[in-house]
Order: structure tokens, then sequence, then C-alpha cells
């Protein structure tokens, strides 16, 4: 089934919200702005300081990079290393893909 897909970083929880993201992608865009890619780095306020994706979409890639939409999920490490989850509560409903 499709799912919308992650667009900035408005939507990324490990805990607290995502406040920035790190991308390679400038050409693919939704509503909410760029399409997220498995590539991407996510940074987070507070304990929890970055995190990485690791369960992209399996069907969807931007510039041949797998896409990040609403099942996707990624781990979020505090400063210490400790790992944690991180996923998307709020994807772009208006672009989806599997």
């Amino acid at each position: 089934m499709a799912a919308g897909f992650q667009c900035g970083f408005a939507g990324i929880v490990a805990g607290p919200t995502a406040t920035a993201v790190v991308t390679t992608n400038t050409r693919v865009r939704a509503t909410m702005g760029y399409l997220g890619t498995l590539a991407d780095i996510v940074q987070f306020p507070g304990p929890v300081v970055v995190g990485n994706w690791v369960l992209p979409a399996m069907r969807c890639r931007v510039q041949g990079v797998p896409a990040i939409n609403a099942t996707s999920q990624g781990i979020g490490y505090t400063a210490l290393g400790t790992p944690g989850p991180m996923t998307v509560t709020t994807p772009d409903q208006r672009a989806s893909g599997m």
C-alpha cells in the first residue's frame, strides 16, 4: 500500500521533533518540500542529536537513492551513542509511493 512521502524535517520524530535535515536531493519536490532520501542526515535538539534512515521505501527512488515515506524507519542517536527509533509522523499526503 502506498504511503505519503517525507518532505523536509517537519514530522520526523525520535523523542523530540527534528530541527534540520541535510539532504543531497535538490530535484524532486512535493507540496511540503524536497522528498527525503535514505542518504539524509536528520538533526534533533536535546538528548537525541542525529538520526539515519535504515528502512526506506522499497520501490521509489530519488536520483537513484531510495525515498523516505510514512512507513520508513530510522535510528536516532544520543550524544553518548545510544540508539532509539526514528519515525515519520506527518508525511505529505499529496505525494505517495511504495
